[in-house]
């Protein structure tokens, strides 16, 4: 392809990340409201009962998904009956999740030795009938990169449904609210989905075969993927009380917090565009590391940053005094596996677009299994922090495990690979050491200690990284768009 469709592809994706970090920042500015809310609100055990429903809702779900969304975004030549099938597959899946939650509410609830969950189980399952019935005609606006009307499907309904949940966490004080938040946010969504596409799904069975036949792995790597992000939650529910579950999750939730708004505009805007230049091999290659490099260098300083001033950072921002200090040494220990996931992300999605999904199947259960062998004696010996660091150095292993799969199946050197990550990598961990020792330099208050690492870490990061491209001659990298973006904000030149 010329190099006109290459700028244009790339305008595209530049141009649809940008849309998406508006949508995924806005979302996360209505939960900073929602969390300080509700951090202030309701007590750590609220949070873990609903985590530990979540957790069992998430297995039962994995059960029955079919990534039919990925089914569609990949195939090129998708039909209006590729879609109406897609949706009675996932109407169908929702109607079973269903119904087995609230068949099983009683039986998870002896489990778990609380009644209160049953409940919770019964409420979750209507609202997953309800979501069931969402548009399937919305993954076009991904598909297509229409991103204005994507942005408003996805920030309106947030919106609705935070004022909504604060407004019951007023009400209730309780764990309800959360509930009946969640169920209310489905129901948004799916009236949402009608009205910002004209698209009408039927009910339909003309394209099972070839939706199946690519969403059979899908199935397959979410159950991995299940265990992998929520086996450890799934566990500690029947180890430690529903207090720690709640620490734990929140822990978890910050750690991911800077990641996902990252990752999640980037990946949303990249796999379509990655997927027009699928057969154009050195075309795609190119775009994969660009895209590595590019998360790389912004993935590790805001996983790391974070970690470095989580011990400020937190207190704040979830207020009620002493409450939430368990968190800081759990998102401190997650934000490696935060940093691993973010990255590895990138060659997943080249492995899923290369025809390759079976093996991102098999990574994902070495992964899993990784995960459970480790759990317990990880939380024997050092408890809940034990478990947040031994999934950080999962995350690094995996990593390594899918580049030596992109090196195999998508003709990738692994030099091309470690070119684009280990610049950044360097600079970050010495900003985080530099950073995390501060404390021991000067006794500050919290809000003080906070803007000046937060300063620090952004003028070491961008010294370390200029310092480490200049050492690498200069090569054309992601450090060289770093460099040209802050030229092109000063004030003269």
């Amino acid at each position: 392809m010329s190099s006109q469709d290459t700028a244009s592809l790339s305008g595209e994706v530049f141009r649809g990340t940008k849309w998406y970090m508006a949508m995924r920042w806005s979302i996360r500015g209505l939960g900073f409201i929602s969390s300080a809310f509700l951090a202030r609100l309701l007590m750590p055990e609220d949070f873990g009962l609903v985590a530990t429903v979540l957790v069992i809702f998430g297995l039962i779900s994995l059960l029955f998904e079919f990534g039919v969304n990925w089914a569609l975004i990949q195939n090129n030549k998708a039909t209006d009956d590729h879609f109406h099938t897609a949706w009675t597959l996932r109407l169908l899946q929702s109607l079973v999740i269903a119904l087995l939650l609230a068949a099983f509410s009683p039986l998870i609830a002896d489990i778990y030795g609380d009644v209160r969950l049953e409940l919770i189980c019964q409420i979750f399952a209507v609202g997953t009938m309800i979501r069931g019935f969402e548009n399937i005609g919305t993954v076009k606006l991904q598909k297509d990169m229409r991103f204005s009307k994507d942005f408003l499907y996805n920030v309106a309904p947030k919106v609705i449904s935070t004022f909504v949940t604060i407004g019951l966490a007023f009400h209730y004080k309780s764990y309800m609210a959360l509930v009946i938040g969640a169920v209310s946010n489905n129901l948004i969504i799916v009236i949402a989905s009608y009205l910002v596409i004209n698209f009408r799904p039927r009910f339909s069975f003309a394209k099972i075969s070839e939706i199946w036949g690519f969403s059979q792995w899908i199935l397959v790597r979410n159950i991995a993927q299940y265990i992998s992000t929520q086996g450890d939650l799934f566990f500690l529910a029947m180890l430690t009380t529903p207090a720690k579950i709640g620490y734990y999750k929140w822990g978890t939730e910050l750690s991911f917090m800077t990641i996902t708004e990252i990752q999640q505009p980037f990946n949303r805007a990249l796999v379509p565009g990655l997927v027009k230049i699928k057969h154009d091999h050195d075309r795609l290659i190119n775009a994969y590391l660009k895209a590595l490099g590019l998360m790389t260098l912004i993935s590790v300083p805001a996983a790391l940053g974070f970690g470095a001033v989580a011990e400020q950072l937190i207190p704040i921002f979830l207020g009620g005094g002493d409450k939430w200090l368990p968190v800081v040494p759990l998102a401190q220990g997650l934000v490696f596996y935060a940093m691993s996931y973010a990255v590895y992300g990138i060659s997943v999605n080249l492995l899923s677009i290369t025809g390759n999904i079976k093996y991102t199947a098999y990574m994902l259960w070495i992964q899993a299994i990784f995960t459970i062998a480790t759990l317990y004696p990880a939380y024997h010996l050092a408890g809940l922090e034990g478990i947040a660091y031994s999934r950080g150095l999962i995350g690094i292993v995996v990593f390594f495990i899918i580049s030596f799969l992109v090196v195999k199946k998508c003709h990738v050197s692994f030099s091309q690979i470690v070119n684009v990550i280990w610049r950044p990598t360097l600079a970050g961990t010495g900003m985080f050491i530099i950073l995390v020792n501060m404390p021991n330099l000067w006794m500050l208050g919290n809000p003080a200690m906070l803007l000046i690492k937060i300063i620090s870490g952004t003028i070491l990061y961008i010294s370390f990284i200029l310092f480490l491209w200049w050492l690498s001659k200069k090569p054309v990298s992601a450090e060289q768009t770093l460099l040209s973006s802050i030229k092109s904000r000063m004030p003269f030149k």
